[in-house]
């Protein structure tokens, strides 16, 4: 910059301000102490909406590495490579194309990590850089500062701006700002002066702005309107043409090269038959309701949401399509006067200019057609006029004369103050997820959709006795909604687990049978009536609920859900091996399905599989340490543990007997050597076989086998107490070495051993029977 240049700036600073006793500068600092004012308070907020999948769940922004693939993917292409779908992950789930958004996150990761403070007070930085650009891009439009200072002003605090700032994941639109206003800034000091670098940082801003969102292509309708209405308005229609095909040309070539790219990462430039939801006609009839809307919103901002659902319109003789239409023209007659004027001008074309992208109404729900957000860079024309209406007032003959600068000052004021308090209120809303739908909910309540998110948030949470109400709100307004019905009649099915009020369970019946009249493939609802009839009421029929369950498997066999539901229904009828079946599919199908564990503890116990119903029942109380029957729970899994740590210490105490009868086989060479052995090696198997039992078999075994243990050790006494019978009735001739005759012999002529034996014998085959030759192995290895 010249000393000329320089000086030029410094002078300009000074300079009071055209209608106010202050300086350029001050203007400027008094603009960005109002906006971080005005949104100081979203530091508090955490991350709401699209934060937690955008932000903390998007493992893609967490590496530089996958910086060449965010060039060509679409802004949610991390989503399909969390799924691990190979036949999705290739494929755009979106019609969003945003790498500069993209790389945002990326920095905003590396530096902010999960700290929702350092995302907002980023957000109200780029805020505060987007007013200031507005700022100047008006003032070398308008040649007035005071007027680009208000205007300026009026943008930064209007509550529409909450939705954008508040909201972390609404950064799209400053950041949107911060490259589209100062590229037209740019491109108005080029049509000024005519220096190439001034294009040249036009064009590089420009290009920025297509690749962060969609809207950013408004630069070019923007350049049309500016060279056709503002610039060259004195010249013939052909002649202003001509620079609009001349510079307008090189933006058109950066925009296709946009939509190449576009093109490139989602197989299509502006609309996918996948993602286009309603017809052109449709949308064109649609459009001035729209628009009326978000005029609505502007002059009038109240009951801010995301909810401002908007029905489709079919018929050009609908009365939403007929009035919003003729109001819009109405309004535009209004307006005629402020087309005289090039700051009124130039407000029409920008606001038209920047609204026209966000018109793009085929690819969104009914629900979602509207969003305070997409106002952003539209509302800079608002804003333009609105400051001019109140620079007027000292203009205006019905006010006193002497009076009209304190009535400017006092309407100003007033009117700064109310939008900025307005917008602090608004940002309160973003704090969370809960906070916001619920919020939502309130200020729309005539619509479906707010009641059914909320509804779904409290259903995270599992907190059902809230679900009810909102999902019922939903049924209201939208009788037959299967979803509605499908997760309402669930809902009511909990709060009788909780409550255990008739009520509930009616009510649920009565929702499944109404949605199944009007689709019976829906698995769910058979599913929850199956449910309903069993629990312990006088409807209980246990044959029944399994019938409607299965109906429901049958229709969806890989849902955890109904799976699980159908294994604890053969679990209350005995049935075991089934219901094993059923919930370690359930398991396999949704590891973190609390209550599949805890049925599986019970039928594990019920097979004697000590060991499995000790971790299942761990995993559920892990897994819900505040479920109402915790800590009878926690009883159950301590009793459990006890038993299965008893029988394994018992098992290893025999086995290490039995090793000890065997040491001393080993240095008495007499006939005793072969009765030592036997009951040895039965003490060791047998052990073997009662740790086997504290980890796998039915408890009712093990009073049993703490029988047999007790029986064998008096038959070891016994042999220990027989020494000279034994000696004195065999000879001494190893007992290897003797015949199968020989030792029938002896046995015969002893009785009293040989029942010994065969006592032994009838123990070892009963141990074999419960302890092969691999968990055999196993615990000893324990």
């Amino acid at each position: 910059m010249s000393k000329r240049e320089t000086r030029s700036k410094k002078d300009a600073d000074a300079r009071p301000a055209a209608g106010f006793n202050i300086s350029r500068k001050w203007v400027v600092r008094i603009i960005l102490a109002s906006t971080f004012l005005a949104f100081s308070n979203t530091v508090f907020n955490g991350f709401a909406y699209d934060d937690t999948t955008q932000i903390l769940k998007n493992e893609f922004i967490r590496s530089f590495a996958n910086l060449p693939k965010a060039m060509v993917t679409e802004a949610w292409f991390w989503r399909a490579q969390l799924d691990k779908d190979p036949g999705e992950q290739d494929k755009p789930t979106t019609p969003y194309y945003r790498p500069v958004f993209t790389v945002y996150l990326m920095v905003g990761w590396a530096i902010f990590r999960d700290s929702a403070f350092g995302w907002h007070f980023a957000n109200i930085v780029l805020h505060m850089l987007a007013v200031y650009f507005v700022f100047l891009l008006l003032e070398k439009v308008t040649a007035d500062v005071a007027l680009s200072g208000l205007a300026a002003l009026l943008f930064a605090l209007h509550p529409l701006r909450s939705e954008s700032v508040a909201w972390i994941s609404g950064l799209t639109d400053p950041l949107l700002a911060i490259c589209l206003v100062p590229s037209f800034y740019f491109y108005v000091l080029f049509r000024e002066g005519g220096r190439r670098k001034h294009l040249l940082y036009s064009l590089g801003l420009f290009l920025l702005a297509v690749f962060e969102k969609e809207p950013g292509v408004g630069m070019l309708p923007l350049i049309a309107g500016y060279e056709l209405f503002l610039l060259n308005r004195e010249k013939k229609f052909i002649e202003r043409l001509k620079p609009v095909v001349q510079y307008g040309g090189m933006f058109l070539l950066v925009a296709i090269f946009y939509f190449a790219m576009r093109f490139n990462a989602l197989g299509f430039v502006f609309q996918d038959s996948r993602y286009v939801k309603h017809t052109l006609l449709d949308v064109v009839l649609t459009i001035p309701i729209v628009i009326w809307k978000y005029l609505g919103l502007l002059v009038w901002p109240v009951n801010l949401s995301i909810f401002h659902a908007t029905p489709i319109q079919t018929t050009a003789l609908s009365a939403r399509f007929i009035i919003p239409a003729a109001a819009l023209i109405l309004v535009g007659w209004l307006l005629r006067g402020m087309w005289k004027s090039v700051p009124g001008r130039f407000a029409l074309v920008w606001f038209i200019a920047n609204l026209i992208p966000v018109l793009n109404l085929a690819a969104f729900d009914a629900n979602f057609l509207i969003q305070e957000r997409y106002l952003y860079l539209p509302a800079i024309g608002f804003s333009l006029l609105l400051a001019m209406a109140l620079m007027s007032l000292k203009n205006q003959e019905w006010i006193e004369f002497g009076s009209r600068g304190t009535v400017q000052a006092a309407a100003t004021v007033i009117l700064c103050v109310v939008l900025g308090g307005k917008a602090l209120s608004q940002n309160a809303v973003w704090k969370d997820d809960e906070t916001l739908y619920s919020h939502g909910a309130e200020v729309a309540n005539d619509q479906m959709m707010p009641h059914y998110i909320l509804g779904f948030q409290y259903l995270k949470q599992q907190q059902w006795l809230k679900v009810v109400p909102e999902l019922e709100a939903c049924n209201d307004l939208s009788p037959n909604n299967k979803f509605t019905l499908t997760n309402l009649t669930a809902a009511h099915l909990q709060v009788f687990e909780i409550t255990k009020e008739r009520s509930h369970l009616d009510r649920a019946i009565a929702l499944a049978e109404q949605g199944l009249r009007i689709d019976d493939q829906n698995p769910l609802l058979w599913d929850s009536l199956g449910k309903a009839y069993a629990y312990d009421t006088d409807l209980k029929n246990l044959d029944r609920a399994r019938s409607f369950m299965m109906r429901g498997y049958r229709l969806q066999p890989g849902n955890a859900m109904i799976n699980f539901h159908v294994g604890a229904t053969f679990l209350k009828q005995g049935n075991i091996d089934a219901a094993l079946l059923y919930l370690e599919q359930a398991r396999q199908l949704a590891p973190g399905l609390p209550d599949t564990y805890k049925s599986l503890a019970y039928a594990y116990e019920n097979r004697g599989r000590l060991s499995d119903a000790v971790n299942s029942l761990e995993s559920y109380c892990l897994m819900q340490p505040n479920a109402l029957d915790i800590e009878h729970e926690k009883t159950h899994l301590e009793t459990l543990r006890a038993v299965s740590n008893h029988l394994i210490h018992v098992g290893r105490t025999e086995i290490l007997a039995g090793i000890a009868v065997l040491d001393r086989a080993a240095i008495h060479a007499d006939i005793q050597i072969h009765y030592l052995q036997v009951t040895g090696l039965i003490l060791i198997v047998l052990g073997a076989g009662v740790i086997h039992v504290g980890q796998f078999i039915n408890r009712q075994l093990v009073v049993v086998l703490e029988i047999r243990i007790a029986a064998v050790a008096v038959l070891y006494s016994k042999l220990r107490k027989l020494p000279h019978m034994i000696m004195s009735g065999l000879d001494r001739e190893p007992p290897w070495q003797r015949s199968s005759r020989h030792r029938r012999d002896s046995r015969h002529n002893h009785p009293e051993i040989s029942a010994v034996v065969e006592r032994l014998m009838e123990v070892s085959r009963l141990v074999q029977l419960l302890a092969d030759q691999a968990l055999f192995d196993a615990s000893l290895k324990n």
